[in-house]
């Protein structure tokens, strides 16, 4: 996949679409996901991953009792979503677990060993799989709400843990990587993938692509799943937020990522959109129409050709943003 700089799109008379007329556009493809209707939104302010707004203080500290129950209010029951894919995550994060013949591909490890503990070990030991069959854990970028809880999952059942160069380097580099109280420690270099690179593990193959944007090198996956008879493909996206503040060229590359991936998933079929943050995709609401679906109507995830909407959101969006930029300047 060619990751390069793109270009404003253009309407029919090859004339440069203005960045509410690319908003309007995106919001029309992703309209079946409304957790990513805010990067339409021309008037935001661009964020800062980790930075506070002017005024700001440091957050009082929480007393134990609010503590335990702002757990409880993150707590999601784990769920088999497909056949061989479950939610083991809480609701400000996702955590995937894909099963294979020959062990677990885990997609990302929550804040801190804490949910580690919590929502992985024990929500996978409660959907009837055993922890010890991780054999790897996926970071999908290099900020530690994926990888905080790394460190209690490496250390109790070892399994590789793969990112992106671009990523391993920015967790590498003091002055690139993003410190949060809340978060557990980075991992160290294990497993380097580049793009279109494939992790192989029993049955199944996983398909891995760095898509920078959000990060230098987030790795965006499309991976099979199995309901009973059928199967379909996940596009799963790896990093969502315009958090890098307000840098166009670094946008416009985000925009390519989207539109990269939109092009891949379409070969490979893709007609399930899933995201590492339950707000993004819905994954919390839309579990809740699993237990009452009769046998052999459409799985909720299953959302067809709309579910390259989602990318498509995401590329005409994002490409709005920078055009936003352009326009001002």
């Amino acid at each position: 996949m060619c990751l390069m700089l793109g270009l404003a799109s253009t309407n029919a008379n090859a004339q440069p679409l203005k960045a509410q007329e690319l908003a309007d556009k995106g919001l029309e493809a992703g309209k079946n996901y409304p957790g990513l209707h805010n990067l339409c939104d021309l008037s935001s302010r661009f964020r800062i991953a980790g930075s506070r707004t002017a005024g700001s203080t440091k957050k009082r500290e929480l007393s134990a009792e609010e503590r335990e129950k702002r757990k409880q209010g993150a707590y999601v029951e784990p769920t088999r979503v497909f056949d061989d894919l479950y939610f083991v995550g809480n609701r400000a994060v996702s955590s995937w677990a894909i099963q294979t013949s020959d062990g677990i591909i885990l997609v990302d490890a929550l804040n801190n060993n804490d949910q580690a503990e919590r929502y992985i070990e024990e929500g996978l030991i409660k959907l009837g799989l055993d922890p010890k069959e991780i054999k790897y854990l996926v970071i999908t970028h290099g900020h530690g709400d994926h990888y905080g809880g790394q460190e209690y999952l490496v250390n109790k059942f070892h399994p590789k843990v793969v990112m992106s160069d671009q990523d391993w380097n920015m967790l590498e580099d003091p002055e690139q990587m993003i410190q949060n109280p809340r978060w557990g420690k980075p991992p160290k270099r294990d497993v380097t993938i580049n793009d279109q690179g494939i992790i192989s593990l029993g049955d199944t193959n996983v398909l891995l692509y760095v898509t920078p944007g959000h990060t230098p090198g987030t790795i965006s996956l499309i991976f099979p799943v199995r309901d009973g008879e059928k199967t379909h493909n996940v596009g799963l996206w790896g990093g969502t937020g315009l958090n890098f503040g307000p840098k166009e060229d670094r946008i416009r590359e985000y925009a390519q990522s989207a539109e990269d991936f939109e092009k891949a998933a379409k070969h490979q079929n893709v007609d399930v959109f899933l995201s590492n943050h339950p707000r993004r995709d819905g994954s919390v609401e839309t579990m809740q129409n699993l237990q009452p679906r009769v046998p052999g109507t459409t799985h909720p995830f299953v959302d067809g050709k709309d579910a390259l909407g989602a990318f498509q959101l995401l590329h005409y969006c994002t490409l709005a943003q920078a055009e936003r930029l352009a326009e001002r300047d």
